[in-house]
């Protein structure tokens, strides 16, 4: 007896895009609103990162044992597959080094005592504890303007990996595909073709 089951092979990329521009449709709706800025750099570090993946996987077949590496480790290794350097100092991939770096001080941050100015009655400096919010430099490169201009930089580092492997310029925005195996691991004559 021959049995039928569906199946889905699920991207997380697609999932962290997705993620990734619901928060930029946000931001963008909200333009004279405090909108928050840090998962913006969140969601693009995963996206960046489940795609470097899932190019990966795709185009080497051990890239399960290597998938832990360092993101930087990966884009080195996806370069040298298409016989290919990846230029550090340039975009798109300095966006990525851009956007890893606040990834890391955001996940690996430690402690650290912000300083205001000093001000010869304590009122001054309560006031400016409170309106100032005081934050480490690298976190104040973390504003609107840098988060705008992040999404054409985002675009450009998801089409140019694709491109490396002469993937579509959209590649990262694959969905997941489905549709119906039999037993025997063939898709049955009427039923629909795995979509995208």
């Amino acid at each position: 007896m021959t049995t039928y089951t569906a199946y889905c092979d699920f991207t997380a990329q697609s999932h962290n895009v997705s993620a990734l521009m619901s928060l930029y449709a946000i931001l963008e709706g909200n333009k004279n609103q405090n909108v928050e800025l840090t998962p913006i750099v969140v969601f693009s570090a995963f996206s960046i990162e489940s795609y470097l993946n899932s190019l990966g996987s795709r185009n080497l077949k051990i890239w399960e044992d290597i998938e832990r590496l360092p993101w930087r480790t990966k884009i080195e290794i996806l370069h040298k597959l298409t016989d290919s350097t990846p230029d550090w100092g340039s975009e798109p991939l300095q966006f990525a080094t851009e956007v890893f770096k606040l990834r890391d001080k955001l996940a690996h941050g430690k402690p650290e005592r912000i300083l205001g100015t000093p001000f010869p009655d304590s009122h001054s400096a309560h006031a400016q504890a409170i309106e100032d919010k005081l934050q480490p430099c690298w976190y104040k490169d973390i504003t609107r303007e840098w988060a705008i201009e992040a999404k054409p930089r985002f675009l450009a580092l998801m089409i140019y990996l694709a491109k490396l492997f002469g993937e579509h310029e959209s590649d990262h925005l694959e969905l997941a595909t489905a549709g119906v195996i039999t037993d025997t691991g063939h898709m049955p004559n009427n039923t629909i073709e795995p979509t995208r």
